[in-house]
């Protein structure tokens, strides 16, 4: 088998259905190993797949084990060449896992290769990314990242949303279609499983890199995401919001030191506590005028005592996480 293609799924029954469907159209039944990975759907996913998608490997978990765990419970499960990680809200285009192949096929030295990746409407979503920094935790605090999205200093870990064309060797790819060579893995866990959600796909492009491997995007093919397909709640949002900063500094915690951890939790503490304060009195307002039961932005919030708590125990970059840790 050249690919193994793994979908982690989480009550995206109607998005994963597009997408099985997709994969099937363009590579054919026969030419690529599916497995999914379903973590405790409510939606009726896993019983989707089984009954339309016979010839898909499907693992049910009797918990949510996070997206790092179930994709690595489909990497013990595949046989292929090339181990593609691959969201269930994205569909691909005009032959783009071939492409693919075709591509890191003739190029050893790659172990890693990303795709250009669209929104619905055509337009093209960032995906590529520069590892984690003390620099780039400051320019985003101080909010330079977001006003000056195409500054390539500026929006240092976005590449300033550079659409490159021409295949281009960078830090880091989205997680949402990431072709991983798999003797550049074999021995290994595939990601590592501290990381709940978020964070694993840099931690892994960086591991290989410091073993001399090659990430590149490769702009010849394209994927469609529809983005936060399993996250558009806003409970679940407020979640993500908190997974996003604690994967950060579990990395640099790893990979630049605690020293270097706790500097960017402080920043990170010092940038939440006025936004933290406007989240309240908004959600008050809205309240007071009946524009909803549910305080979302109030969830935010915990993630406050987090990085309270690191200032003092920075043992908490290095601990596992998940949504009741």
């Amino acid at each position: 088998m050249r690919v193994s293609i793994a979908i982690v799924n989480w009550n995206t029954r109607d998005l994963l259905r597009q997408c099985l469907t997709s994969l099937k159209s363009d590579l054919g039944q026969d030419t690529f190993e599916a497995i999914v990975v379903d973590n405790r759907s409510a939606d009726g996913s896993a019983d989707m797949v089984a009954a339309d998608f016979p010839y898909v490997k499907l693992i049910r978990n009797d918990t949510n084990a996070g997206f790092t765990k179930a994709m690595n419970q489909a990497f013990a499960a595949s046989t292929g060449d090339y181990f593609l990680m691959f969201n269930s809200d994205a569909f691909v285009k005009d032959d783009a896992i071939a492409r693919c192949v075709r591509y890191i096929d003739e190029r050893p030295g790659v172990a890693v290769l990303g795709c250009r990746i669209e929104y619905p409407d055509g337009s093209t979503q960032s995906s590529c990314f520069r590892f984690k920094s003390l620099g780039g935790i400051v320019l985003t605090s101080l909010y330079f990242s977001q006003i000056f999205k195409r500054s390539n200093f500026l929006n240092w870990d976005r590449y300033g949303y550079a659409e490159f064309d021409r295949p281009t060797e960078v830090n880091c790819v989205m997680g949402g279609f990431m072709m991983i060579r798999r003797s550049a893995i074999e021995g290994d866990e595939l990601l590592d499983s501290h990381y709940f959600m978020y964070g694993e796909e840099e931690d892994l492009c960086f591991r290989l890199r410091q073993r001399g491997h090659k990430t590149i995007f490769y702009p010849h093919a394209t994927v469609v995401h529809h983005h936060s397909g399993s996250s558009s709640k806003p409970h679940v949002a407020a979640w993500v919001y908190e997974m996003k900063r604690r994967a950060a500094l579990r990395f640099l915690w790893k990979w630049r030191g605690s020293g270097a951890a706790w500097l960017a939790n402080l920043i990170l503490t010092a940038d939440l506590l006025p936004r933290g304060v406007a989240w309240a009195v908004g959600d008050l307002v809205a309240a007071a005028r009946g524009r909803g039961k549910f305080p979302d932005r109030l969830l935010r919030l915990r993630v406050l005592r987090f990085h309270l708590r690191a200032l003092v125990r920075t043992s908490l970059f290095a601990s596992e996480w998940g949504p009741d840790k």
